[in-house]
């Protein structure tokens, strides 16, 4: 079953995760000449962080590492841009107690680890991404580890643009409980976590949008 985390033990640790990615923007402008903004997205812009009880995997943070969009002519090298965070990233995470980045699917995953009980305290995901100059409301470019075909690639991401609109009204008329509420159903119904947290956290939205406005 899962549980929420009170915001008196997550804080600190997303004030931390912070430190070290303003670290990281420090490493990548002085040595590659780039730099990037952050939002931290996910259950933890939404306060709605969970675990489960007893589990040995804790609780996840999940950030955008977000690039400017490139110029006319110009495009990425989506493994050289891997590459430079990967080693940016180990330099900031010096002298702290995260465990070294590991190159991930869609992101740069670090985590702390409690050893004497062998379980995963809490972890971060950093995504790569930019928003095209014609795309930024629909979606954005995220860089990809296509391990199968062993290459890097920046791959485009649509937005489902109306759940936010959605959040606001159910909101308005004092209903964000009920949003924690369905959303934590959905994660306790979730076999075999076959779903991922945004689509649950859509689906907790939708649900509770049509019981208050549709029915």
């Amino acid at each position: 079953m899962y549980e929420y985390v009170k915001k008196s033990e997550y804080a600190p640790v997303r004030k931390e995760l912070e430190q070290i990615i303003k670290r990281t923007q420090i490493e990548m402008r002085k040595n590659y000449g780039l730099t990037f903004q952050f939002h931290l997205i996910g259950s933890g812009k939404r306060h709605l962080v969970t675990r489960i009880k007893g589990g040995n995997n804790g609780y996840d943070f999940d950030y955008n590492l977000i690039l400017s969009p490139p110029g006319n002519g110009y495009r990425y090298d989506a493994k050289i841009i891997k590459q430079n965070f990967m080693t940016a990233l180990k330099t900031a995470l010096q002298g702290t107690k995260y465990s070294f980045p590991k190159d991930s699917t869609s992101s740069i995953t670090i985590k702390v680890i409690d050893k004497e009980k062998k379980k995963i305290r809490y972890r971060c995901d950093f995504a790569i991404i930019y928003y095209g100059s014609n795309d930024s409301n629909n979606g954005y470019y995220y860089l990809r580890n296509n391990k199968e075909q062993q290459s890097y690639q920046f791959v485009f991401r649509s937005l489902s643009s109306d759940i936010d609109e959605k959040v606001h009204d159910i909101i308005e008329d004092d209903g964000w409980s009920y949003i924690k509420e369905e959303y934590l159903l959905l994660k306790n119904i979730n076999e075999g976590n076959k779903k991922h947290s945004f689509s649950l956290y859509a689906e907790a939205v939708n649900n509770v949008y049509n019981q208050m406005y549709l029915q």
